[in-house]
């Protein structure tokens, strides 16, 4: 017995000694695999930036300077163009044949004439104004064939297509007709005439173109007597 346990005693250190071994060897084992961990790991700071690495801030380039645009002021935007609208040219107004004013009065010498007897005659008949007014047409007529000798007229119709006027001693006829050789024609006159002594004392006129013959009926225009 006493061998046998004397046999015992004597391995134990040696137990021992292999049982630290392992310990050993387990610890630097696990060493081993925490550094083959930690170079597989990324390297990561558990601390703050700024306690790790000294920062230099470096001031930015300056930024390129642009020049600057000058505003030009909104001008307010024009009103929109109208086309233009095509117009008719305007006729021109006819031309009114200029006045030809009489140097001499012709009325008073007519009267006189043995030929002009019943007109003589029949004056006095007329009321004054009327009167007046055919003593003009008389004027008129006269006036005209002395100064075209181609016109030979032998009416006058003051009224035809206008009332006459009367200002001043003097009666105006806008729109008197007067007949030549079967034709009326245009006829515009002045006529100034004192009421006390029925004698002319002013005459002018301008003769103008034919009255076509469908107007005649409508102012009461014969063609003969």
């Amino acid at each position: 017995m006493s061998l046998v346990a004397g046999e015992n005693f004597a391995h134990a250190p040696l137990r021992e000694a292999s049982t630290g071994g392992v310990i050993v060897s387990a610890l630097l084992h696990l060493l081993l695999v925490l550094a083959l961990i930690a170079l597989a790991r990324p390297f990561r700071f558990d601390a703050p930036m700024e306690e790790v690495v000294d920062l230099q801030l470096v001031p930015a380039p300056p930024a390129e300077t642009k020049p600057a645009i000058a505003e030009t002021p909104l001008q307010p935007s024009a009103p929109p163009v109208e086309p233009r609208q095509e117009t008719a040219p305007t006729p021109a107004a006819p031309q009114q044949p200029a006045m030809q004013k009489a140097t001499t009065m012709l009325s008073a010498g007519v009267l006189a004439d043995p030929r002009s007897r019943q007109t003589r005659e029949a004056l006095p008949t007329l009321e004054l104004g009327t009167r007046l007014e055919q003593i003009c047409n008389l004027e008129a007529m006269a006036q005209v064939a002395k100064w075209d000798k181609t016109y030979r007229p032998d009416r006058v119709v003051a009224y035809a297509m206008a009332n006459t006027k009367v200002k001043s001693g003097v009666i105006t006829a806008t729109g008197a007709a007067l007949r030549s050789g079967g034709n009326w024609y245009n006829l515009t006159f002045n006529c100034g005439i004192l009421p006390e002594t029925e004698q002319v004392q002013s005459f002018e006129f301008a003769l103008g173109k034919p009255i076509p013959r469908e107007e005649w009926a409508e102012h009461g225009l014969s063609p003969v007597h």
